[in-house]
């Protein structure tokens, strides 16, 4: 019986191993991530800006955006949930466009439940330009 919690310890050694280099690859990609939400949050130019609906997940709308090959970041500026699209180096356009309908397809939540149908408006556009 004297032997019986060496192959614990094993597990526990190998456990805290594959946790450290889980974290030393981790750390730098969230740093990247931050870095580049930082870097989207403080550009007024280049950036289309997104108020997401009440009871709809940022996440899901992100999810969607990145799927599509397309950079945002989330961020909340006087109590609203934006998400920010990053229209640096392409026609506005285009970029416009897609982001548009991406986020018009995007579901509710990162369940995938649908979200309700509704007009997509970026905050630089004037009330009546939703599509």
């Amino acid at each position: 019986m004297g032997g019986a919690g060496l192959p614990w310890m094993v597990f526990g050694l190998v456990v805290a191993v594959l946790a450290c280099a889980g974290i030393l690859v981790m750390v730098p990609w969230l740093r990247a991530e931050m870095a580049r939400e930082d870097e989207l949050a403080s550009r007024d130019r280049d950036v289309l800006a997104y108020e997401v609906p009440g009871g709809q997940d940022p996440a899901a709308i992100l999810a969607a955006l990145s799927l599509a090959g397309l950079t945002a970041a989330p961020v909340l500026r006087q109590g609203r949930r934006l998400v920010l699209i990053d229209e640096r180096g392409r026609r506005d356009s285009a970029v416009r466009s897609r982001a548009r309908s991406v986020i018009a397809r995007a579901p509710l939540n990162t369940l995938g439940d649908p979200a309700p149908v509704h007009a997509v408006r970026f905050l630089d556009e004037p009330e009546g330009v939703e599509t």
